[in-house]
């Protein structure tokens, strides 16, 4: 990752966490974690693209798959990392790491740990974030968020990320900030998500492959994962398990990146397939597996999956209408 220059953008950072952690401002978190929105898929992705780019500008987005992805950058006060701005730098392409605004020799410290008189291992501990945002759905889409920290000490060739019971207390306060941000862009059209299509929190796969009886086992762990998947409204996801080539529409080249945009510019085709899994699926012995279980009509969807790697591993081979 490439080192940038520190940017202006850290205190209007800073007031929007602060924002976040008040009582006054919970009843707006809480509408912006609740909220689809009803327009095109670009005018959210470019919406949480903007968003995003202005407060942590080292970025990957892919559009295709709704994704925007940051590099992990400082948070700038080892000693007290709920208090203090997120810096404009990322993790050094180097062996070392990018330099505060607090400056400091090798890797940097906190002005405050120094002066406080804290331990040097301390005071030169330093902690770095960064988030995975996707636009995902049909419309209306939904803009999921997932946030990161890790934690660097002196001595360490790179960073420790911080899971579980050791995620800093800081980090949900700048999701929720970030979350807010984006839904602040793209208000005049958000729509109260519905009960039954709020997303399970950090879930693994529910669905049994056993009730895909009849198939194989590659096919049905590949059904079971798919299912979930669309539960969830996690579409992206689906990507994974497509095949490079897969056909998406017989009058078009295949391929799995133009696959994933032109679905997700079509709040129907989800819903589709969601619909094909559940009706029922037939196996042709070992090589192919469709959906539905009989012969579509023409105009109607048709998924395939067929076995990828020397048949260890399946893959969506194709899911379009038939002509």
């Amino acid at each position: 990752m490439r080192d940038v220059k520190p940017i202006t953008f850290a205190a209007a950072l800073l007031a929007a966490v602060a924002a976040a952690g008040c009582a006054s401002n919970k009843h707006e978190i809480a509408v912006a974690k609740k909220s689809l929105y009803d327009t095109d898929f670009a005018v959210v992705y470019s919406a949480a693209l903007d968003t995003v780019r202005k407060l942590y500008p080292n970025i990957d987005d892919i559009p295709g798959n709704g994704a925007i992805k940051t590099a992990w950058h400082q948070v700038q006060y080892a000693s007290d990392p709920a208090a203090g701005a997120d810096t404009g730098r990322s993790i050094s392409t180097g062996n070392g790491f990018s330099t505060g605004a607090g400056g400091g020799t090798g890797v940097g410290g906190s002005p405050a740990a120094t002066s406080a008189g804290m331990p040097t291992r301390l005071a030169y501990k330093r902690y770095y974030i960064r988030f995975d945002v996707s636009v995902i759905g049909g419309r209306p889409w939904r803009v999921k968020i997932v946030g990161h920290a890790s934690e660097w000490e002196p001595g360490a060739a790179m960073p420790t990320e911080l899971r579980g019971p050791a995620k800093p207390s800081w980090l949900e306060p700048r999701v929720d900030a970030l979350r807010v941000a984006i839904y602040e862009k793209v208000k005049p059209y958000a729509v109260a998500m519905k009960e039954d299509e709020k997303p399970e929190k950090d879930k693994e796969s529910t669905t049994d492959p056993a009730v895909f009886a009849g198939m194989p086992v590659g096919a049905a762990k590949l059904l079971a994962r798919t299912k979930d998947t669309l539960a969830k409204r996690d579409y992206p996801g689906l990507r994974p398990d497509l095949a490079e080539n897969v056909q998406w529409n017989a009058g078009q080249a295949p391929g799995a990146d133009t696959a994933m945009a032109m679905w997700q510019a079509d709040p129907d085709v989800f819903d589709a397939l969601t619909k094909l899994i559940n009706g029922g699926c037939t196996a042709d012995g070992q090589a192919r597996v469709t959906c539905p279980s009989t012969a579509p009509a023409i105009g109607q969807w048709q998924l395939v999956l067929e076995p990828r790697a020397g048949g260890d591993a399946w893959r969506i081979a194709s899911f379009m209408r038939v002509e």
